[in-house]
């Protein structure tokens, strides 16, 4: 065996020991992606028809697309914003969801109804807001330090199961529009195909790497957290629009098999998002027989 200068193990490795982690790499050609960033979805100024209840449910999503610096600031400020692999995709994925998120108020736009739920804000989206600004940057850095990389999982977690639910009701929707409408969903479900393969795969890799990690996810995963909202705030339409997109057996399959990729992997196989629509089913109001011109 050849001699090593100090500090280097058998193995050749001067930094890597049993007692630090390996670098996660998953199948998902991060490069590839970062470099093939797609762009603006056209959609027509004006005439598209579009019912009522399709404007509430897509004007919900909306409203959860363009949450998306929330959450990206949430994980970049604690322990997962050193994952340099994590980072470089996170930067393409908020630029690509918010031309996702254009796209979906254009559509709105295009065929006049409104974006924003009726109704005030609520104080618990108020006292959020305040929390994520003045008090999430201070705590973080320090709860990141104490918990170290397993929080990764965590967070990983919770974005696959987000993502994979946004993309099950948004097909869901798709699949009650017609022409340009279905056809803008459309491709938006097919560019969210990506950020749910990035997310599953990073999620699986580090649940099934080690137990703290596992445990990580399953702590992030429990209740109060409910993935279908905005910063962890209900929206004013939760309860109606979620009943109304998965109002079906084929879209309530499609989220709770969503939700078993990594539910099938951790204890308790937790199923938040399907948890939160199932309970918005049981409470959704029958719709109005009149329609009225509001979201």
């Amino acid at each position: 065996m050849r001699d090593l200068p100090p500090g280097y193990g058998p193995d050749g490795r001067l930094h890597l020991n049993e007692t630090t982690s390996p670098v996660v790499l998953t199948d998902f050609d991060v490069d590839k992606y970062v470099k093939n960033a797609r762009g603006r979805i056209a959609v027509g100024e004006s005439g598209l028809e579009m019912s009522g209840r399709d404007a509430r449910d897509l004007a919900f999503l909306w409203r959860l697309e363009v949450a998306a610096l929330g959450e990206m600031r949430a994980l970049l400020i604690s322990w997962t914003g050193n994952e340099t692999r994590i980072t470089a995709f996170l930067a393409t994925w908020a630029y690509e969801r918010y031309w996702l998120a254009r796209a979906e108020r254009d559509l709105l736009t295009a065929s006049g109804w409104p974006r924003q739920a009726t109704g005030r804000r609520p104080l618990t989206a108020r006292v959020r807001s305040s929390y994520l600004d003045k008090v999430l940057p201070l705590v973080s850095p320090l709860v990141g330090s104490a918990l170290g990389e397993p929080l990764t999982a965590g967070h990983m977690a919770r974005m696959a199961i987000q993502e994979g639910a946004l993309l099950a009701g948004l097909d869901a929707l798709r699949a009650r529009l017609e022409g340009e409408g279905s056809d803008v969903v459309g491709e938006i479900v097919r560019r969210r195909t990506d950020f749910v393969d990035y997310f599953r795969g990073e999620a699986v890799a580090r649940i099934e790497r080690s137990t703290a990690e596992r445990l990580s996810a399953q702590v992030m995963l429990a209740r109060p957290w409910a993935p279908l909202r905005a910063v962890g705030v209900a929206d004013a339409a939760e309860v109606q629009a979620l009943g109304s997109i998965f109002d079906t057996t084929a879209a309530v399959a499609d989220l709770e098999a969503s939700d078993r990729v990594l539910a099938d992997r951790l204890p308790g196989r937790p199923t938040p998002a399907l948890d939160l629509v199932r309970r918005a089913r049981r409470r959704r109001r029958p719709a109005p027989s009149r329609s009225s011109h509001a979201v």
